[in-house]
């Protein structure tokens, strides 16, 4: 009888570590489930980023010339980088806009002179005749609101400012007597090149008017005071 006693507990101690056991395993096997991928080493996460960074668009302008774009938006030419606002011309004209998004091209022997580019995605935009570089000359147009009006009665002379820089301030102008007088009504051009002032005028009859911006001046207009 005690050697059988003796198996019972010698079998229930068995059976109670192999639980324990398996108790003890549990929390270490959800840990593994539950634990991250681990991350990438450095070098190959450096590799792969310069890998992107490397991805090149081409910009094909003609006569066997390629621009290259790297890192999304830095052009070169003859492998020097193209800064904003800079010009080569050595035969074949490229142009970057002062913003470094268009990039305008001219080769040699070509029809329309300036061809236009995105730089971003390569693709062509267009062409144009002038070159992106020419210097626009100034000039004003103005236009009245009212040909007739009564004596102060309020009107506006609205127009546009061509080569002309915004917060130029701009002015009327009235021949008196055979001269130009400049009266107190001004405005300032605004980023889109407009400008827009109130009028008061008291002297009857018609008055010849411009505008004008330093040595700028609007063609004449007239408006008659009743």
């Amino acid at each position: 009888m005690r050697i059988a006693t003796h198996s019972r507990s010698t079998l229930r101690t068995a059976t109670v570590s192999v639980i324990a056991g398996t108790a003890l395993l549990a929390p270490a096997a959800a840990a593994l489930a539950s634990s991250p991928s681990p991350e990438r080493p450095a070098a190959v996460r450096h590799a792969a980023a310069a890998a992107k960074a490397t991805k090149a668009t081409k910009i094909d302008i003609g006569a066997g010339v390629v621009i290259t774009v790297k890192d999304g938006g830095h052009p070169y030419y003859n492998g020097k980088l193209l800064k904003p606002g800079q010009t080569v011309n050595d035969g074949i004209y490229v142009h970057l806009s002062a913003d470094g998004k268009r990039l305008y091209s001219k080769t040699q022997g070509g029809g329309t002179p300036y061809t236009i580019w995105d730089v971003k995605t390569g693709k062509m935009l267009g062409t144009q005749k002038t070159s992106p570089t020419a210097k626009v000359k100034a000039a004003l147009s103005a236009k009245p609101s009212a040909t007739s009006v009564k004596a102060w009665q309020e009107l506006r002379v609205s127009g546009k400012a061509t080569g002309i820089k915004a917060g130029s301030k701009v002015n009327l102008q009235q021949k008196q007597h055979g001269t130009w007088k400049v009266l107190p009504a001004g405005a300032t051009v605004n980023k889109s090149g407009a400008y827009s002032m109130r009028v008061k005028l008291g002297l009857k009859g018609k008055n010849d008017l411009r505008v004008a911006s330093g040595a700028t001046l609007s063609p004449v207009f007239h408006v008659t005071v009743r």
